[in-house]
């Protein structure tokens, strides 16, 4: 009985369609070329992420440079108020650049807690507990809060307050080694606390050289 669906004698077969038979005849699938839209894809992703990373060291590079100049990356820390002061760069453009100088309420409030640590070696929950008997005399970080354990802690290890800068302390969330930070030169501002002070006052695993960090906030 002849088919329903004859196949024209003199339909022409193309070089595709005689593969595709043969494949279909071996019991395997065709190949399926790349598309230009693909390869397009990916290099148009190649060159966004080359130049991603292009951007990105040239952000670092510059943040380096600021810092190791001496200048304040971000809000100031407590203690500190921001002075902006205009800087003319080595192209002759002149830059608003940020310098730490110390606000007087909260830089006596810093030197009293470097006091009670470094001096009399008392633990942060006991310095919190003295700040907050009298916080108009001692404001803590945050408006209308009160000082923790952990308040105090980020400011006895903030090296920042010995007239350095520093940056880059973590990466991707996770502490690094001391010698991998950025750190300006001493005395690019005025410092709170002397070095010696400073290192007193450090937690003991710190001062040892073990598992502790520095802050650089």
């Amino acid at each position: 009985m002849p088919s329903r669906w004859p196949i024209a004698r003199n339909a022409a077969i193309t070089p595709i369609g005689m593969a595709t038979m043969r494949n279909n005849v071996n019991g395997t699938k065709p190949r399926v070329e790349e598309s230009s839209t693909s390869r397009g894809d990916r290099i148009q992703w190649a060159a966004l992420s080359a130049h991603h990373a292009e951007t990105t060291r040239r952000a670092r590079a510059a943040i380096v440079d600021l810092v190791r100049a001496g200048y304040q990356i971000g809000p100031p820390l407590y203690g500190y108020r921001a002075l902006r002061i205009r800087v003319i760069g080595l192209t002759g453009h002149s830059k608003l650049r940020a310098v730490l100088v110390p606000e007087w309420h909260t830089a006596a409030v810093v030197r009293q807690i470097f006091v009670w640590r470094a001096d009399d070696g008392l633990p942060f929950e006991v310095i919190a507990e003295r700040l907050n008997s009298d916080l108009r005399q001692y404001p803590p970080p945050t408006p209308n809060g009160r000082w923790t354990a952990r308040a105090v802690a980020r400011i006895v290890t903030n090296i920042k307050y010995t007239g350095r800068q520093v940056w880059a302390r973590t990466a991707a969330g996770r502490p690094v080694p001391v010698e991998q930070w950025v750190i300006s030169a001493p005395m690019v501002h005025e410092p709170l606390i002397d070095e010696r002070t400073f290192r007193q006052a450090q937690p003991k695993q710190v001062a040892a050289g073990g598992g502790g960090h520095v802050s650089a906030a």
